[in-house]
């Protein structure tokens, strides 16, 4: 029995360690690598193995990295770590009988369920980078079913497989499939050998059997007689799709997933297929069977036995190829490869085939067009946790990584845009040398921006590049190579061949001096051709274009100013958000310096007209009324604040005449603090706030939490300055979450003397308790004539506070909305009340509040007083019966001012209708708008509306649509609309149970009457006859109709 100290060195127990790392998966053996990389798994005191060492190891080399770095028993101690962090439970079972001198039966094979005709079939082959650094492992696949299953179908659908359940015995293996797999796996380890990854990249470790359960619910088959699956893999640039689609084509090639299902896996790359001509389905096949025959005629008789794994689609150019005749088509004809690609799509080639396709968000809107009720999976990228584990272990220090991620926190694009692996590596390889940069060894105030972290990064690795990289030799060089990023966003294109590099007379050394420094990568399946590491980077030299001095645009027809001014328009004007991240970074190379850095980095010349050019745009946006409903105002507002430059914001800003702004977290806070005091001619805002300033500060003295609320009020306190620029007359608080600290702050600003603002909404505002704030308002603003507080469930309490300021003597409202406010007849005594002390307030909307007929009542008894100038009130759906008519019958009998009443929706019925009736027919009745639709009228009640309208020579519009009117009931009408002396301008009988028989009355009026200008017959069944008749006076000169619905 070999001691314990000395058992690494045995011979035997050597062999029977290297037999447990023989044993395991691909994956598991990839896992224990990264398992070596987390301190907390190595014995105490040890340092990790560097990964450039283990990246490439094989179980043999990985095992001697093990001796030489824990030497004696801690080499089985750190392996044990490993496995146990593994859950390989009986792996471990083993490892801790052989530490203590036990030998166990069987121990090397069958380990954790892997057969053994597979245990070292990828040993030592898995490359750098693999899996993306368990970007998609760490977080969850998203999947959903599109029009198809419900969400019981949909769970069975995500329901991850039984990991120690056995696939289906392998099929039978022939010598030309063996050497097909044997091909492909050699294809895709060479494609991940040319994929570099920076020396300083963290590979994060994640669950090993997560892994492989993801990779077998990709393809879960459907039931019995479902169709063939198709999978459509979305996610954003970088997060993983390729590094997933190839490990599942890596895992059916090495014999461990998949055996028993498809007999032939085609992975198909979308870099490779544009660069193909014309070719056919059968030759496209054959790339990958360069020294023998294609046995085509297998794959058409086992069609449902295929997997095409199609990889990057949208590289592709696509459209709707209309020639494909039938499924089944020809695979020997001639096509472009776009079109083959299209009938592969559709399953019109291989209908019975299982498809996996990986796209973009963009390209897979497109592809979900073509393709036949696919399964959507999102790859997510990295986890939040994964990008705070990423930051810490970067930056190695952590309190300085939790006070960076503190930072990063407040913008929340920035921490969004490190889902992917290699933008994480980006922004914290910037923020750590802008940490270096810092004296104090700390993160600036605030957030830092994108632009800053990549041009700090991209100066650094500049700084020690090579001579032909710096300033002084290549500027001709670094604006091509801008010029060529810019161009490929223009035409979507990401991939660059050898002759486009030509075209733009771009040298290989320059060229090459990119890829060392990683800004570059060779495209795995392209020889000859170039992208840039990340969509991002390509984004920032895109952006860096049009900054640089020169008129030639990047497309070689416009001026370079034209192209911005182009895409300005799509990012805000039109809101595309393909290119939000270039225009930000333009924002952020115009401001605070960053441009000189990388000018005196490259040796390019800065344009000084770069500012002025986007002014121009701004002067323009104005001239032409381009800010619309449509205009992406937060955005501009955050490009803004990626500038840092308050005095270019405020030239910019100085033409935006209104604003739409949806706040919904500390970014958008602080971009809409950056800029609104700017806006020094804003007349109109909207302002929506969520998820910010709800609550009230609960936190101790000093504390983050507090301090954060202090900041945030102060940035409230910037966004409430714009309110006394005295240009802003609107403002829409409607669904905002405001505390009361924050409400009372935004009334002193609104109540100042420089404040003209004239309309203020707060629908929906909470807490409602907030609205009582208003009072430091009303009693300072003596521009304020209408206020909107709909929406707002104001109990008695508030209610009676709200009805108090507004009773004022300094209040100068006008127009007061209070609907769908929970009113009760209750508060209608205080509404009374200011009915006949608001001297001013001719307008009041009370729709949807459960009022009854006891509120009005107490509104009635303050109607008829002298004080109160009322001339419109709105009582739709409130709860009204005939005992309402009675009151309100009384009040427009001695009402001198009321002119339009509303009180659609109420249940008044003909009695209703004649006790109003009986005030109608008055001559001394002022009213000239009544609205009695959906108030269950019938043929009495326009009998008894008839008979006043003959009396009243005031009443220019009447609605009773939604009633039982019927045909009779219009006769009654017409006979009253006939008369000269008649003044109705506007009628309506929606929806009125009318038919043909009632356009000859209809017909006598429009071609009699002399005031008759809008008629509403909507939702009634008149026939062709009777529209026919309506048809004839309208033809006549003498017909007054403008509007006829």
């Amino acid at each position: 029995m070999a001691s314990p100290a000395g058992i690494s060195g045995h011979d035997g127990a050597r062999d029977q360690l290297l037999s447990h790392l023989r044993g395991l998966d691909p994956w598991q053996l990839e896992d224990f690598k990264l398992g070596l990389q987390c301190p907390e798994l190595l014995p105490e005191g040890a340092r990790r193995i560097p990964w450039a060492d283990l990246r490439a190891a094989g179980p043999a080399e990985l095992l001697c990295l093990l001796e030489e770095r824990f030497p004696g028993r801690r080499t089985w101690e750190a392996a044990l770590h490993v496995f146990e962090d593994l859950r390989l439970s009986s792996l471990c079972e083993r490892v801790r009988a052989e530490l203590h001198g036990e030998r166990a039966a069987g121990a090397l094979l069958g380990v954790c369920g892997v057969l053994p005709d597979c245990r070292s079939s990828l040993s030592g082959s898995l490359p750098d980078g693999l899996w993306e650094s368990g970007a998609l492992a760490r977080a969850p696949v998203v999947m959903e079913r599109k029009h198809q299953e419900g969400p019981e179908k949909m769970s069975q659908l995500c329901r991850l497989q039984d990991p120690n359940q056995e696939e289906p015995e392998a099929l039978e293996e022939t010598a030309h499939r063996r050497r097909y797999r044997e091909r492909l796996r050699t294809r895709i380890l060479a494609l991940w050998e040319r994929t570099p990854w920076p020396e300083d990249h963290i590979y994060l470790r994640h669950v090993t059997q997560r892994e492989h359960e993801e990779l077998q619910a990709l393809l879960q088959p459907r039931g019995a007689g479902a169709p063939p699956l198709t999978v459509l893999l979305e996610g954003a640039a970088g997060v993983g799709k390729t590094t997933l689609a190839s490990k599942l084509v890596l895992h059916w090639a090495a014999g461990v997933l998949f055996r028993g299902r498809f007999s032939y896996v085609f992975y198909i790359s979308g870099h490779r297929l544009a660069e193909l001509g014309d070719t056919s389905f059968a030759g496209l096949l054959a790339l990958d069977w360069r020294d023998s025959q294609v046995p085509v005629e297998e794959f058409r008789a086992h069609p449902e036995r295929l997997l095409f794994v199609i990889d990057g689609a949208e590289e592709v150019t696509l459209g709707c190829d209309g020639s494909a005749s039938r499924p089944g088509a020809d695979w020997y004809q001639e096509l472009p490869a776009a079109s083959i690609l299209v009938r592969l799509l559709k399953k019109e080639l291989v209908p019975e085939a299982t498809l996996l396709v990986t796209a973009g968000p963009t390209g897979g809107r497109a592809l979900r067009r073509l393709l036949l009720s696919p399964c959507r999976v999102v790859i997510p990228g990295f986890t939040e946790g994964d990008r705070r584990e990423y930051l810490r272990r970067f930056l190695g220090d952590a309190d300085v990584a939790e006070e960076a991620w503190r930072r990063m926190r407040g913008s929340e694009s920035l921490v969004r845009s490190c889902a992917a692996p290699l933008a994480c590596w980006a922004v914290c390889a910037g923020l750590k040398r802008q940490l270096a940069a810092s004296p104090a060894s700390a993160p600036a105030p605030g957030a830092p921006t994108p632009t800053s972290l990549y041009a700090r990064l991209f100066c650094s690795l500049l700084a020690g590049a090579e001579p032909g990289l710096r300033a002084g030799s290549s500027a001709g060089q670094w604006r091509a190579f801008c010029s060529l990023a810019a161009e490929g966003l223009w035409l979507a294109a990401f991939t660059f061949a050898g002759d486009t590099l030509e075209r733009r007379r771009l040298e290989a050394p320059f060229i090459d001096g990119l890829l060392r420094l990683q800004i570059l990568r060779r495209v795995s399946d392209c020889e000859h051709c170039v992208t840039f590491a990340h969509r991002s980077f390509q984004e920032f030299f895109g952006a860096l274009f049009y900054v640089l001095q020169g008129s030639r645009g990047s497309l070689g027809g416009v001026p370079r100013h034209q192209e911005m001014r182009r895409w300005l328009n799509h990012a805000f004007a039109d809101a595309n958000p393909y290119w939000r991240q270039t225009v930000r970074f333009f924002f952020g190379l115009l401001g605070t310096g960053l441009a000189r850095q990388l000018e005196e980095a490259l040796g390019c010349q800065v344009s000084p007209g770069a500012a002025g050019e986007l002014l121009d745009w701004a002067e323009e946006l104005e001239r032409c009324g381009a800010v619309s409903a449509h205009f992406d105002f937060l955005w501009l507002f955050q490009c803004l604040q990626e500038t840092q430059d308050e005095n270019l914001a405020r030239r910019v800003l100085n033409h935006l005449p209104e604003a739409d702004l949806d706040i919904q977290g500390c970014e958008h806070l602080r971009a809409s603090s950056f800029c609104l005091k700017h806006c020094q001619n804003l007349r109109k805002l909207r302002l929506s706030v969520s998820r910010v300033l709800e609550n009230e500060r609960t936190s101790g003295l000093g504390t983050p939490e507090m301090r954060a609320a202090d900041f945030q009020m102060c940035q409230w306190e910037d966004i409430c300055s714009v309110f006394c620029s005295g240009s802003l007359s609107e403002l829409d608080l409607s669904n905002s979450k405001l505390s009361t600290a924050s409400m009372m702050r935004l009334c002193l600003k609104l109540g100042n003397p420089p404040c003209r603002l004239q309309k203020l909404a707060c629908k929906s505002v909470s807490p409602v308790e907030g609205l009582r704030e208003l009072g430091l308002l009303l009693r300072g603003n003596q521009h304020l004539t209408h206020l909107d507080l709909s929406s707002n469930s104001l109990d008695t309490a508030v209610s009676l506070g709200v009805f108090r300021m507004l009773g004022h003597s300094a209040c100068s409202l006008k127009y007061l909305w209070l609907e769908k406010g929970n009113l009760s007849a209750a508060a209608c005594e205080h509404l009374a009340s200011l009915l006949t002390s608001s001297p001013r307030l001719t307008r009041l909307c009370l729709g949807l509040n459960p009022l009854g007929d006891e509120g009005v009542r107490l509104l009635c008894s303050s109607l008829t007083w002298p004080e109160c100038v009322l001339q419109r009130l709105e009582l739709w759906c409130c709860r009204l019966g005939v005992p309402s008519c009675w009151h309100l019958s009384f009040a427009l009998c001695r009402s001198r001012s009321l002119t339009r009443l509303n009180l659609r929706r109420n249940a008044l019925g003909d009695g209703g209708a004649k006790l109003l009736c009986a005030a109608l027919g008055r001559a001394d009745c002022t009213l000239q708008s009544l609205n009695l639709s959906h108030c269950s009228l019938t043929v009495a009640g326009c009998r008894e509306l008839a008979y006043a309208l003959k009396r009243n020579s005031h009443l220019k519009i009447l609605d009773v649509g939604n009633n039982d009117v019927q045909d009779e009931g219009v006769r009654e009408l017409c006979s009253v609309l006939k008369s000269p002396s008649c003044v109705l301008q506007t009628l309506g009988l929606e929806k009125c149970s009318l038919t043909a028989a009632c356009c000859r009355p209809l017909s006598s009026v429009l071609g009699s009457s002399k005031s008759l200008e809008n008629l509403n017959l909507l939702g009634n069944d008149l026939g062709p006859d009777g529209v026919s008749r309506l048809w004839k006076p309208l033809r006549k000169s003498t017909c007054k109709l403008q509007k006829l619905g």
